[in-house]
């Protein structure tokens, strides 16, 4: 299959990508360990509901898109996403996430003890806070006391650019294979192990890699028709010195988005209208 300019091909995709952390996450095998790991708690099925699963209440409001989305035997439900590029506010986003998944969870008329515990599971290719740890979670208490406010939320930052690993060694292995994309290496656990033999398996899924083409173009093509509209607002409104500073801000946005989609500079300096220098210095 011809691959099309600025495209990862599905050949050379690595984990911290969308489409292939989609992929190889899907597997129940390999998302069951990894919660297990994760969490320090057995597992015994879990339901995929949906990928990307798309939770926008009206074209007026934010969309939520979930990577993976899934409940196990008990009812708990964990959203698993991957995040390539920093910039957005993650805490923020877990909120956001957690209310839409609340308002789907609960049925009209049921009690509030009805709703189920969820696990918001952010995997990031950065240090998000800046404190070197390999799991972050995010622990609430009452102001002065150590007594714990719980509300059957939960939320996990992992950081594959980790300086203290605070996680078991199978976590640890996901995160490198995350960060170095190394191939070459002999992993020691079982998920390192099953996650490396599943990228191989994607890589080489010709089925899977039209799929992967349709939805890299439809990426691009959004991206580049949501910049170019943003830009001709701002120019039709005539702020010339806000459009000087919101273009930078909102091109830097978009560079950092189509990076972490996976496309290359080239792509995103034809989708953008904006010199490949200039793309490449953002991307600096």
């Amino acid at each position: 299959m011809a691959v099309r300019s600025g495209i990862i091909p599905l050949s050379e995709l690595p984990l911290r990508n969308d489409f292939m952390f989609g992929a190889v996450m899907r597997t129940e095998a390999i998302c069951t360990m990894f919660l297990e790991e994760l969490l320090g708690r057995s597992i015994q099925q879990i339901r995929f509901i949906d990928q990307q699963k798309d939770f926008s209440d009206s074209y007026e409001y934010h969309g939520i898109r979930l990577d993976v989305y899934l409940k196990d035997e008990a009812g708990t439900v964990f959203n698993v996403e991957m995040q390539a590029a920093s910039g957005d506010d993650l805490p923020r986003r877990a909120r956001y996430y957690q209310s839409g998944i609340d308002r789907r969870e609960l049925p009209k008329g049921a009690p509030y003890t009805s709703l189920s515990e969820s696990f918001i599971i952010f995997v990031c290719d950065f240090d998000y806070f800046h404190i070197g740890k390999a799991v972050g979670e995010r622990v609430c208490m009452l102001k002065g006391t150590d007594v714990p406010y719980q509300d059957g939320s939960h939320v996990f930052f992992l950081n594959s650019r980790y300086q203290d690993g605070n996680a078991s060694p199978a976590i640890l292995e996901f995160l490198d294979l995350i960060r170095t994309n190394d191939m070459d290496r002999t992993y020691a656990t079982a998920l390192g192990q099953m996650a490396q033999k599943k990228i191989q398996a994607v890589r080489q899924d010709r089925i899977l890699e039209v799929s992967y083409m349709t939805y890299a173009q439809k990426m691009l093509d959004e991206r580049s028709a949501g910049y170019r509209m943003g830009h001709r607002e701002g120019l039709e409104a005539g702020r010339e010195k806000g459009l000087a500073e919101g273009r930078t801000e909102t091109l830097t946005q978009v560079v950092r988005r189509m990076q972490a989609l996976g496309f290359d500079d080239s792509a995103i300096a034809k989708a953008t209208g904006y010199p490949i220098e200039t793309i490449q210095k953002i991307h600096e």
